[in-house]
């Protein structure tokens, strides 16, 4: 399935895999469609089940490819909906070691990407998809670092009522302190980057959502901020 935006000379692809409910989209160049004609295989990003998609007309076919043996089953992806607090005397949710990473996107396709590929290296991840919901999380999990689109307000929604800078900058007054990563599907200009309240809110870093490897970038800069401080 194709959806209608680009993103700078850049035309997405939905996947949607049966074998594990999982979704995700993919940036395709558009100076690259002649190979995408010939058709690219790529694999689930959560199961690795393999697709074959080619560029057809003003579109992309998807084609599930055949696995020569069985996959192995995807654990379970978060439910779209609400951030959901832990019980008052339920089991703790990580083990002692483990970071949490509160991951704030309004793009639900993007959530679980970041998601995926973020619990398959280790770390506890709380999801939110605006500003109420990750203020709420932040307050009850301390995240260690903190994962947020930079544009999150949405009319449709009433508790979307503030962007990524806003929100951190809310979180920061009221006490969570953790670094923070900035990701967006817009084109990152240096007047963003230069500007200098990221500095004051622990902003290490900008992911540009446009790059068809983007989710692998963030994963490097994660360990970089974690590890390294």
């Amino acid at each position: 399935m194709q959806v209608n935006k680009t993103v700078a000379g850049k035309e997405p692809v939905e996947v949607a895999c049966a074998g594990c409910g999982s979704r995700f989209r993919l940036w395709v160049p558009v100076e690259s469609f002649p190979e995408w004609e010939k058709g690219v295989n790529i694999n689930c990003v959560r199961c690795g089940a393999r697709f074959l998609v080619k560029r057809e007309a003003e579109a992309f076919a998807i084609t599930p490819v055949a696995a020569e043996k069985p996959l192995p089953k995807a654990p379970e992806v978060q439910k779209e909906g609400a951030y959901d607090a832990p019980e008052e005397n339920a089991e703790p949710q990580a083990e002692a070691g483990v970071e949490t990473i509160l991951l704030i996107d309004d793009d639900r396709i993007a959530r679980d990407m970041v998601e995926s590929a973020l619990s398959d290296i280790g770390f506890r991840i709380v999801k939110a998809k605006n500003a109420s919901e990750a203020i709420t999380a932040a307050q009850k999990e301390r995240p260690d670092l903190i994962v947020s689109d930079l544009y999150l307000k949405n009319v449709a929604d009433p508790s979307s009522d503030m962007d990524g800078g806003e929100l951190l900058q809310k979180m920061h007054d009221e006490g969570t302190v953790a670094p923070a990563i900035i990701t967006t599907g817009k084109e990152i200009l240096d007047d963003l980057l230069l500007d200098p309240r990221w500095f004051d809110l622990k902003v290490k870093g900008f992911i540009q959502k446009g790059n068809p490897f983007w989710v692998e970038e963030l994963k490097l800069k994660v360990k970089e901020v974690l590890y390294k401080g």
